[in-house]
């Protein structure tokens, strides 16, 4: 058999996440700018669109770990191999964690209590989401493979 080339594959969902994620954002800038709240600097501007783009990346990163937990849930009876080594991994307790507590970053800085609570997590997540031997060997190993 021979090796199929899925280059065009990756680059169109690589395309077509990026399209999302600009129409999302832009969706969040037109709400920002059509609210009849005064905004007297580019400050106060930039701290409030700062603070709107934050809340709701949180919130959504927490609905993407209830839909994993869901996913996860529904494949408990699996035994293919990949169902297997991901039970070694551990239960649902790491995604219901991370899902509470982007919740709770999201709507803090949505409902304005603390911008240092937000930028501290998503800074973390940032740095220790690119470093975190859990997730990248694993989707190098078998999820680029499977494509």
């Amino acid at each position: 058999m021979e090796a199929s080339n899925d280059g065009g594959i990756v680059l169109s969902l690589f395309l077509m996440v990026a399209a999302i994620a600009y129409a999302l954002l832009n969706a969040i800038v037109v709400y920002e700018r059509s609210t009849g709240i005064a905004i007297n600097t580019k400050t106060d501007y930039y701290h409030r669109l700062l603070r709107l783009l934050s809340g709701w990346a949180n919130l959504g990163n927490s609905v993407v770990h209830i839909l994993l937990i869901v996913y996860t849930l529904a494949h408990k009876g699996n035994d293919s191999d990949y169902w297997i080594e991901e039970r070694k991994l551990g239960g649902i307790e790491g995604p219901v964690g991370l899902t509470v507590l982007n919740f709770l970053v999201g709507l803090s800085a949505l409902r304005g209590y603390s911008m240092m609570f937000s930028i501290g997590w998503n800074s973390f997540v940032a740095l220790a989401g690119t470093l975190l031997p859990v997730v990248w060997p694993r989707f190098v190993e078998e999820g680029l493979a499977a494509w």
